[in-house]
C-alpha cells in the first residue's frame, strides 16, 4: 500500500457531499496521481470554515472513493465548488516514511553472497561465498565475525566479537 503524491494537484467538488459520503465527484481528476492496487492519497476538502482531510483509495474517472475524517479531522458536509487539494499532511508523511521502510529489511543476494536484514531482531548479517559471516548486534555495540576455521567444515566456525 503506497501513498501517492503530485505537485499542485487540485480540483473542485462537482456536487455537494454529506458528512458521511464515501465517494464524491470532482470537476477533474487529471492533476491527481493515478492509484493502483492498494495505493492511496490524502486530499483536503476546503470549505469557508473547515478543512477535512480524506484518504482517497480509488479514482474512476472523476469519482473518488474515500475514507472520511482522517488525520484528526471530522467528516463534514461540503458544498458544490469547494476546493479539493492534495496537500502535505501528517498522515501522508507517516505513510510515506512507513512505505520507504517497508523494503529496508529484506534479503539481497547475487546467488552466492547474501545480505539479510532482519527487522524482528534488528540485525544485519552478511554471508560471503566462503561461508564467513559478519553480524551486527544492536544494543551491544558489537560486530561478530564468524568464519570457518582452516580445514574445518562450513558449520564449524571461529567467532570473535569486536567492540565498537
Amino acid at each position: 500500500m503506497a501513498v501517492k503524491f503530485a505537485n499542485n494537484a487540485f480540483s473542485t467538488l462537482s456536487a455537494g457531499i454529506s458528512n458521511s459520503a464515501t465517494s464524491f465527484d470532482v470537476a477533474s481528476a487529471s492533476t491527481f496521481p493515478a492509484l493502483g492496487g492498494s495505493d492511496h492519497m490524502y486530499l483536503s476538502v476546503i470549505g469557508a470554515s473547515y478543512v477535512e482531510i480524506i484518504k482517497v483509495t480509488g479514482v474512476s474517472g472523476t469519482t473518488l472513493t474515500c475514507v472520511r475524517g482522517q488525520d484528526g479531522t471530522t467528516g463534514t458536509a461540503a458544498l458544490t465548488g469547494n476546493r479539493v487539494e492534495l496537500r502535505v499532511t501528517t498522515a501522508m508523511l507517516t505513510d510515506a516514511i512507513a512505505d520507504s521502510n517497508a523494503d529496508a529489511f529484506k534479503n539481497i543476494t547475487d546467488g552466492t553472497n547474501i545480505i539479510v536484514a532482519d527487522s524482528t531482531s534488528d540485525t544485519l548479517t552478511i554471508t560471503g561465498t566462503g561461508g564467513a559471516t559478519v553480524t551486527n548486534t544492536p544494543g551491544t555495540d558489537t560486530i561478530t565475525i564468524d568464519a570457518p576455521a582452516a580445514g574445518a567444515s562450513k558449520g564449524f566456525a571461529t567467532a570473535m566479537a569486536i567492540a565498537l
